[in-house]
């Protein structure tokens, strides 16, 4: 069960390494996990049953008119523009409709989701989680953003997240991350 609102969380996505916020997944991303938008139909037909908690984001600027909400007990926050639903993270499943694509929706929508499940994106009794080439790129700019903006606040992040993010560098790709080998 999620934790009740208003709970805070243990660990805040930028006290984490990435493959600590991401999950093992990460490692072997593959197009077979991609959330179609038939596969997102569904999820949304049980999401239009759920209840919906008081907003966790309300956008500004480019972001205007879009809110983020955790759904009563269960692992999920959705995209609401306006009142309709136009996203979510519903246990290990990101989807954003495609008019609402490429306005940077899915940065606050993932860090909104981690920071329901502790820090990390991965629900409770998930251990590994499925990633596209495209999904991975968005939860890398998510937690970059995090911790960026800890720096910005002069947080504390912790020394391997700063060496993982120099080690990147800038213009680089992410962190260096194992290559997954099949043969062991």
């Amino acid at each position: 069960m999620p934790p009740a609102a208003g709970v805070t969380t243990t660990q805040a996505p930028w006290q984490k390494t990435f493959l600590a916020f991401a999950g093992p997944g990460i490692r072997r991303p593959s197009e077979s996990m991609r959330v179609t938008d038939i596969d997102a139909e569904g999820i949304l037909e049980d999401l239009a049953a759920r209840d919906w908690q008081t907003p966790v984001y309300v956008g500004t600027g480019r972001h205007a008119g879009y809110t983020l909400c955790h759904a009563a007990g269960a692992w999920c926050t959705a995209l609401f523009h306006g009142r309709a639903l136009v996203g979510f993270y519903a246990d290990s499943y990101l989807w954003i409709a495609a008019s609402h694509r490429g306005r940077s929706l899915s940065t606050p929508l993932i860090l909104a989701a981690a920071d329901q499940r502790g820090g990390t994106i991965l629900p409770p009794g998930i251990a590994l989680q499925g990633y596209t080439a495209a999904s991975v790129a968005v939860h890398l700019a998510a937690h970059r953003h995090a911790v960026r903006t800890a720096l910005a606040k002069g947080l504390p992040v912790p020394a391997e997240v700063l060496e993982e993010i120099r080690v990147g560098g800038k213009g680089s790709r992410g962190p260096a991350l194992p290559v997954f080998n099949p043969a062991g």
